[in-house]
């Protein structure tokens, strides 16, 4: 069953494009992680985007968190808190 991550970041009002550019600048780094499929990022709120990452596993997606809060440690002047960071089992479909 695929591991799928699910992480909430409320940001500093005004932020989104610089926190958008960040994610963009650091997206080769999260790809390359192993067992990792893809992730994705969706605006849910006017200053929150909330992150979706696909694994291969569970014990991938949660192999991967230390890489991944250092990602979010570089970005961390432009939240309002720490992330919430979620890992559960599930299935991912494709088309």
């Amino acid at each position: 069953m695929a591991g799928i991550s699910k992480t909430v970041v409320n940001l500093q009002p005004g932020k989104m494009e610089e926190v958008t550019k960040f994610i963009d600048s650091q997206s080769g780094l999260v790809t390359e992680l192993d067992g990792m499929t893809g992730f994705a990022v969706a605006v849910t709120g006017k200053d929150e985007i909330t992150i979706i990452g696909i694994y291969d596993s569970s014990k991938s997606a949660e192999a991967a968190s230390d890489t991944v809060m250092k990602v979010f440690a570089g970005m961390s002047s432009l939240m309002t808190s720490s992330p919430e960071r979620g890992v559960y089992s599930g299935a991912w479909f494709t088309r």
